[in-house]
């Protein structure tokens, strides 16, 4: 396709655009890793808690809701884990590559390299969301299981 076909001004909020999704996206990439510390933290504290608040009386209540506390913190555990992300463009490549190119092009490319992060990252965000939502039900689910078993107990 011609390069000259592209108006500057189009390409130039584009890519401003493009950017601008991308940087949102690492945004709720660091967002995502908070909630799971926060979660994992939480869960910690409340099985100290609860350990010392044991119900001897009913043991079956208080390990199933243990149990659910382990799973929620394996669910942050996986969303938590370190996952590489695609950013563009590396700095070493775009210099080596289009440092002697017409801008418009570069401009194309660059936003095509965003564009190309960005659904690449898109579906690893989605999983560390899945995995972050099974954590947070799990926790509920250990959470309603203790105070039953304290009541019961």
């Amino acid at each position: 396709m011609n390069e000259d076909i592209y108006h500057p001004k189009t390409l130039e909020l584009i890519y401003s655009e493009v950017k601008d999704a991308l940087n949102i996206q690492f945004q709720s990439i660091d967002s995502l890793n908070t909630k799971a510390s926060i979660i994992i933290g939480f869960v910690g504290v409340i099985i100290g808690i609860s350990l010392n608040l044991y119900p001897y009386g009913n043991s079956y209540l208080f390990g199933s809701c243990m149990t659910f506390f382990l799973v929620s913190t394996f669910f942050s555990f996986f969303a938590y884990k370190t996952e590489s992300y695609r950013r563009d463009p590396e700095p070493r490549q775009l210099t080596k590559k289009y440092l002697r190119e017409d801008n418009k092009k570069v401009r194309k490319q660059l936003i095509d390299n965003f564009i190309q992060s960005y659904e690449d990252n898109k579906n690893r965000i989605e999983k560390k969301a899945r995995h972050i939502n099974y954590s947070l039900i799990s926790l509920f689910i250990g959470l309603i299981l203790l105070i039953l078993s304290m009541f019961v107990g």
